[in-house]
C-alpha cells in the first residue's frame, strides 16, 4: 500500500524526457531513440585484440546526463535507470562464450580514490551476478594518463599505451574473458586493455559498454 501511494504522489518519470513511466526506466520513445544494442562491425585496429565489441545505447541525452550525475556528483540512486539499459545486453550474452569472465575497465588509483567507487562496476556486478558471471577487477592502471577528450585515435592509443597491467597472481591463460566500460568513443581504451589480457595469454577477448559515441 505504501508502495502504491509513493507512485501516486511520486509517481516515476523517464530520466531522459521527464515524462511519467509505468515502472523505473525510460519511456518507450526515449527507449526507441537510446537504447538498442548493436555490435561494432567495423572495428579497424580493435580487431587485433579484440573479438567483438557491443554497445548498448547512445551516449546522449538523459544516458549522458544520468552517466554524469554518477560519476561527476555521486548520485547512486541514478543506478536503477542505468541499469535498465542492461536489458539490451542479454542477446550479447546469448552469443558469448558459456565460461566467461567479466572485467571492468579499471579507473586510475587517485579517481578512484576521489570518487570512492568505479561506476563501471556499480552498473553492471549485479546484472552479472544474476547471470552466474565472475566479474573481477584483475586489471589495474600503473600510471595517470592526460585526459583524452581532445586526442585523436591515434594519440589516444600512444598515450594508453603501457598504462595498465594484470594485477599481481592474475591467470586469464586461455580464458574467454569480457571487458566491461561505461563508455565507447574511439574504443582505444578497451583496445589497450584487451592487448594486455592477450598478452598475458586470453584466448578471446570480447568488450561490451553502456554507452558510445560515434566519431
Amino acid at each position: 500500500m505504501l508502495s502504491a501511494l509513493l507512485d501516486f504522489l511520486f509517481p516515476p518519470r523517464c530520466p531522459s524526457c521527464h515524462a511519467c513511466v509505468e515502472r523505473q526506466g525510460f519511456c518507450p520513445a526515449c527507449a526507441r531513440q537510446l537504447i538498442g544494442m548493436r555490435r561494432m562491425m567495423e572495428m579497424g585496429a580493435m580487431a587485433e585484440d579484440l573479438t567483438g565489441v557491443w554497445v548498448l545505447a547512445h551516449y546522449r541525452d538523459g544516458i549522458r546526463d544520468l552517466l554524469r550525475a554518477l560519476k561527476y556528483r555521486r548520485k547512486m540512486a541514478v543506478l536503477d535507470d542505468l541499469r535498465t539499459i542492461l536489458a539490451a545486453g542479454e542477446e550479447v550474452l546469448e552469443e558469448l562464450p558459456p565460461s566467461l569472465l567479466a572485467i571492468p575497465v579499471p579507473l586510475a588509483m587517485q579517481r578512484q580514490k576521489e570518487r570512492g567507487f568505479n561506476q563501471t562496476e556499480e552498473i553492471f556486478a549485479p546484472w552479472f551476478a544474476s547471470y552466474g558471471i565472475p566479474f573481477e577487477p584483475i586489471l589495474v592502471r600503473t600510471r595517470e594518463t592526460m585526459p583524452l577528450y581532445e586526442m585523436t585515435r591515434t594519440e589516444r592509443r600512444q598515450e594508453l599505451r603501457g598504462a595498465f597491467a594484470l594485477v599481481d597472481g592474475a591467470d586469464v591463460q586461455g580464458k574467454d574473458l569480457l571487458l566491461v566500460d561505461d563508455i565507447m568513443t574511439t574504443g582505444a581504451t578497451l583496445t589497450e586493455c584487451a592487448r594486455v589480457l592477450r598478452h598475458g595469454g586470453a584466448r578471446r577477448v570480447y568488450a561490451i559498454a553502456l554507452a558510445g559515441e560515434h566519431r
